[in-house]
């Protein structure tokens, strides 16, 4: 590669890195409040979820997962400062392996394979937020129920719940517990919170609310049921794990065998890569191995994870 090439390959990523950071900086100062001052709060009429309407393209159903991946896995992060964030680190980490091999297909795997490495962080990230919440979900309606039986409205106690409960549930709770001093309605509280954090526990949560407000009924003896379920069904994740921890360790060291040795031939021994990649049959071979392997990922996770 000329000198000219890197230096304006170089000069991309620094106003693209720039521009990130920029945007990230002032996002966090903008949700902080420490130099911009935050919005007031305004009343709005919250469209149905039937009426925001589903996307179509894949590009549209991309944007849909990725927004969905940021608000799921905690990070303050202003949507357009992540994708460039993730358009930066994967062109870096092409342009450095272009720089040290000065060849186009593995700078190009190596930009994609830095795509995927940050976009698996982040469902990792999201995983363990989702189960941090499903875990602190029957302590706090346990608390709830409490709050009901001493007296308190729902609303109340909900609010209260926000200042006591540990993160990240009490954010929500406190989301909850905003938007209903604001003035609106309990159902579509509800829905929104299930809409914010997609889990399955809290969805059934939300409907025992909303069919409470609407019906009526004790609504303290079925969040103490709940609870004790939702104890329950933990429980039993955490002994299914445990039985099947020998079962997904050497599904994950299986699973790394084969693309670490192609890794290797491929960046240290290309000569043999060369001569498989260039027959037909080589290429077929390697078309067969990629579609098994991930045949065979698919098939061991869907035999270990839980059956809820």
């Amino acid at each position: 590669m000329s000198p000219i090439a890197i230096a304006i390959l170089v000069f991309v990523a620094i106003v693209f890195a720039v521009t990130a950071i920029a945007m990230g900086v002032r996002d966090w100062h903008t949700r902080g409040g420490k130099a911009v001052p935050a919005p007031r709060a305004q009343l709005r009429r919250i469209p149905p979820p039937s009426a925001v309407g589903r996307p179509t393209t894949p590009i549209g159903f991309f944007d849909r997962w990725f927004l969905g991946l940021l608000q799921d896995s905690g990070l303050r992060w202003n949507p357009m400062a992540a994708a460039l964030f993730l358009v930066v680190w994967s062109a870096l980490c092409g342009v450095a392996l272009w720089v040290w091999d000065e060849r186009l297909l593995p700078a190009t795997a190596a930009a994609m394979a830095g795509a995927l490495v940050l976009l698996a962080y982040l469902m990792v990230r999201r995983a363990r937020r989702l189960l941090q919440l499903q875990e602190q979900l029957p302590g706090a309606l346990e608390a709830l129920a409490r709050s009901m039986h001493a007296g308190r409205t729902l609303d109340a106690a909900i609010a209260l719940l926000g200042d006591h409960t540990r993160e990240p549930l009490a954010k929500e709770f406190r989301w909850c517990g905003k938007q209903l001093q604001m003035g609106l309605a309990l159902p579509v509280v509800m829905q929104r919170l299930f809409e914010r954090v997609r889990l399955y526990d809290l969805r059934i949560f939300a409907t025992t609310l909303i069919v409470h407000r609407q019906a009526g009924g004790n609504v303290v003896i079925v969040l103490e049921r709940l609870a004790r379920v939702i104890r329950d069904r933990l429980n039993y994740r955490r002994q299914l794990r445990a039985t099947t921890a020998a079962g997904r360790m050497s599904a994950g060291l299986v699973a790394m065998v084969a693309p670490g040795v192609f890794l290797y031939f491929f960046f240290f021994r290309p000569e043999y890569m060369a001569t498989m990649l260039q027959a037909p049959f080589g290429r077929s071979m390697l078309a067969a191995a990629v579609v098994l392997e991930v045949v065979g990922l698919v098939w061991t996770y869907r035999l270990l994870r839980p059956a809820y």
